[in-house]
């Protein structure tokens, strides 16, 4: 076997490799988006039944708040470059140092009903759900760069032996 035929045997098993872990990829990505789907199901499901006890006009979209109030994110997404210049998002969940915070839960009165907090749980499930599949998501696509450029290289080293 010449170093060619090495190479290129080299190149077609890592390329094999590669295929496997995108067919991966694809089944985990589908898996995490039926549970972020189903979350955010269960979560307005929950949100029609508050809606129905406390009545049409206790949960609208006049409890929101306005650009004017100080409402702050609970949570942000932060993007983190890994050691091979993959994007991971991660959440950071914030706890405001001062007594002006209010749960959001509270916007809809002072003691909301029990769907409510299942809803926003499940919100919040949901959330975990979508970074994960942004991640799953990105690693698919370096992946794909990956098994582009073998490709390549094996186009070039078949060029070169004939």
């Amino acid at each position: 076997m010449t170093i060619n035929e090495e190479n290129l045997d080299q190149i077609c098993q890592t390329l094999d490799k590669l295929a496997l872990d995108a067919l991966t990829l694809i089944q985990e990505e589908i898996e995490i988006k039926i549970n972020a789907e189903n979350a955010m199901i269960g979560g307005e499901n929950h949100l029609a039944k508050t809606r129905y006890i406390l009545g049409q006009n206790s949960v609208s979209s006049l409890q929101l708040p306005t650009e004017n109030s100080n409402a702050k994110a609970l949570t942000k997404v932060h993007t983190i470059t890994d050691n091979y210049g993959l994007n991971q998002f991660d959440l950071e969940s914030n706890k405001p140092d001062n007594e002006e915070f209010i749960n959001p839960i509270k916007w809809f009165g002072f003691m909301p009903p029990q769907n409510l907090h299942f809803a926003q749980n499940l919100y919040r499930q949901a959330l975990q759900w979508i970074i994960q599949a942004a991640n799953v998501q990105n690693k698919l696509c370096k992946t794909q760069e990956q098994i582009m450029q073998l490709k390549e290289l094996k186009k070039e080293i078949l060029t070169r032996e004939k």
